[in-house]
């Protein structure tokens, strides 16, 4: 029942759309037209029910000063492009129970692949803690959805030398297909550390893998790297 009322809204529009493309300048409804495209492009693409959603929000900030009938085709254009959007998340939910993911399911995929608890309270922590920037627990489903290998390592690399970090990454993620990164620092850790550990993570990852990560700040003496990393 909702795919159809969904597939009426859309067709409802699409016939606003045809109606005042009647009425605009052809080269105006062109333009508008292609505005449009790369959302659409995208919503086919597209099966990740965060990124539609942001995706949904950023079609909305599209805004010209015009005539009447052409602001109302590029209303009705916003409109179907958010309407299909919400028909793309509806048959994602059906398919993939993602928005069920909560914690307990961290804990199970530790047990799974015989990870220590402990881990668990690192990414407790990166989730709910108090972070410049929060792990999700999307990201972590993301990262870790279909693994068949897992590992966790743990260690202080303020002093590492790049052969150290190149050797480290290449020992614990070649051959690894996704990597979630924990960083700690301290107020005098700077964009270029966090950039030159991530740089090297990439390296050794599979060339169609996924990262992900977290950042805080605390009271460390040296940068300080959680990594787990999945195949």
């Amino acid at each position: 029942m909702v795919k159809i009322v969904m597939k009426d809204k859309i067709n409802r529009y699409r016939r606003h759309i045809r109606k005042y493309k009647k009425r605009v300048n052809p080269k105006i409804a062109k333009d508008i037209a292609n505005i449009m495209k790369p959302y659409w492009t995208l919503i086919n693409k597209s099966s990740d029910y965060y990124k539609l959603q942001a995706l949904s929000i950023d079609v909305t900030r599209i805004n010209i000063k015009v005539k009447e009938d052409v602001e109302r085709l590029l209303f009705f254009c916003q409109k179907a492009v958010q309407f299909k959007i919400e028909e793309k998340i509806n048959s994602i939910e059906e398919k993939d129970k993602t928005k069920d993911f909560n914690i307990t399911n961290i804990k199970d995929f530790l047990d799974k692949h015989n990870l220590s608890r402990n881990y668990y309270h690192i990414l407790f922590n990166a989730i709910y803690g108090k972070m410049m920037i929060n792990l999700g627990l999307e990201d972590f489903k993301l990262i870790t959805n279909n693994a068949k290998k897992a590992k966790f390592y743990s260690t202080e690399i303020g002093n590492f030398g790049s052969d150290d970090i190149d050797k480290l990454m290449k020992a614990k993620l070649k051959g690894m297909k996704n990597a979630i990164l924990l960083l700690t620092g301290n107020p005098e850790t700077t964009l270029d550390e966090l950039d030159y550990v991530w740089q090297y993570a990439l390296k050794y990852l599979q060339k169609d893998g996924k990262t992900t990560f977290a950042y805080k700040i605390d009271d460390v003496n040296k940068l300080q790297l959680n990594l787990m990393a999945v195949k």
